[in-house]
């Protein structure tokens, strides 16, 4: 007999949505029984809407099945796509689930209902949860699972291989079998390539990896994930500051956090959150943008307030302003490419403190080499078009000093925010792009006014 496909959830996705709105229950729970967790997952994201959310999750009356699709649903869905479930039922669907994809759950819900669904968890599953609801969510410790295979060091090779036949299905997915010493400290770990290859009566120690590359539960998970990629790594141990093994982090939940760490950084560089990807509520929607856009307002009126002052003093203020938007959106551009560059070295890798003036130093050389060239075509067209060389000098010198400036601040500010622990991508946003209108404003008319004063009128 041929093997069935599963269907494709781009090929039926248009059917059976207008099924979830009709809530045809009957025709729905035979789709559902052959779509993947992660396509079930994928529909209830593309209905936003929460009732209907909430009645193709309630669908699902197997507990397995379930958990396997509340662990694909981004986490602010999680709380209200359970708001039907007692704290009985929601605690036998986190039994399911792997420890790491639990404690996500868990740390979704408000805090009062979490700590009733965990009460009513079995002892032997909230033993292996509660340590890693202590750890930060975007942590090595908040990442990690707490089930895993291990042997003694005084092991042979069978016996770590008896370790996977009997409990290889309850930790999948597993890559090794880690070597403990006394104390549950980590000795090595054996590969199963290593086991397949070896003969049985082999102690462990003589095959098994001596140093694997391990992390500390409270390492970011960016750096954990620079780490995977970095040393190609499908597995890593997390061990103590005392050597004792408390999980480990597989592949899969760094593709994960890649994930997540894109969306942030895209929804901090628009100055909203990335929570509002999956959002359905109008109010939480501007919640989440109106800050940032406040904060442009700010900074608009600042831009306005100068421009008013300057050109009411300036004889020639009106023959100026023609250049000042060219002006404000190369000095923005050019400051917003600086601060995505400086955030992206931030986020795949740790930086330095001796390398941040090595980084600035090259950008404010890349910075006054396009103020030069940029500024130099500018003056030209300036001082064509105006008949005076005094206005080519004034926009010139401006634009060069503009873009300088602008490159300075789009490199220091996602450093100064990653200082204060702020997310350094939101540099990228509103923030450097106010901040270079104000400030080419006061380089471009201050300028204008010390040359006039200088000369005494339009040379």
């Amino acid at each position: 007999m041929e093997p069935v496909a599963r269907p494709l959830i781009e090929d039926i996705k248009e059917d059976l949505i207008p099924l979830i709105e009709e809530r045809r229950e009957g025709a729905l729970r035979g789709l559902l029984v052959d779509l993947h967790p992660a396509d079930i997952a994928h529909v209830i994201v593309l209905l936003r809407d929460d009732d209907l959310q909430r009645y193709l999750f309630e669908l699902i009356h197997d507990h397995h099945r379930a958990a396997d699709v509340l662990a694909e649903v981004p986490g602010v869905i999680r709380e209200h796509l359970t708001a039907g479930y007692s704290s009985e039922d929601l605690a036998d669907v986190l039994e399911e689930m792997g420890s790491d994809e639990a404690a996500d759950v868990l740390q979704d819900l408000p805090e009062d209902r979490a700590a009733k669904v965990l009460e009513d968890i079995e002892p032997a599953e909230q033993a292996a949860l509660r340590p890693l609801l202590e750890y930060p969510e975007d942590s090595a410790g908040g990442i990690m699972a707490s089930e895993l295979l291990s042997v003694p060091q005084d092991a042979t090779v069978g016996d770590a291989r008896e370790q996977v036949r009997h409990y290889g299905e309850d930790v999948e997915p597993y890559f090794f079998v880690y070597v403990l010493g006394s104390g549950h400290r980590l000795r090595g770990s054996l590969s199963l390539k290593d086991m397949v290859l070896a003969n049985s009566g082999i102690p462990v120690a003589e095959v098994m990896n001596r140093e694997p590359i391990s992390v500390p539960p409270e390492m970011d998970q960016e750096q954990v994930a620079e780490l995977f990629r970095r040393y190609d790594l499908v597995a890593a141990p997390v061990v103590s500051d005392d050597g004792v093994l408390l999980g480990r982090i597989t592949v899969d939940d760094v593709v994960d956090v890649i994930r997540e760490e894109a969306a942030e950084d895209i929804a901090r560089m628009a100055g909203t959150d990335e929570d509002e990807f999956h959002e359905t509520s109008i109010r939480k929607i501007v919640f989440y943008r109106l800050p940032w856009i406040l904060v442009s307002l700010t900074g608009g009126f600042l831009a306005g307030v100068l421009l008013d002052h300057f050109a009411g003093r300036l004889s020639i203020g009106l023959a100026l302003v023609a250049f000042v938007p060219v002006i404000m959106a190369m000095g923005g551009n050019a400051g917003s490419q600086a601060a995505i560059t400086m955030v992206r070295l931030l986020g795949t890798r740790h930086v330095h403190r001796r390398e941040i003036l090595g980084i600035l130093m090259r950008e404010a050389r890349v910075g006054l080499f396009m103020g030069i060239l940029t500024g130099g075509l500018l003056g030209v067209i300036a001082w064509l078009w105006r008949g005076a060389w005094f206005y080519g000098v004034v926009v010139g010198l401006s634009m060069g000093a503009a873009i300088l400036m602008a490159v300075t601040m789009g490199t220091l500010t996602p450093v100064v925010f990653r200082r204060f622990r702020i997310d350094p991508a939101i540099a990228t946003g509103p923030f450097v792009t106010v901040t270079n209108d104000a400030m080419g404003l006061l380089l471009y008319f201050g300028l204008a006014a010390f040359m006039l004063r200088v000369f005494g009128g339009v040379p």
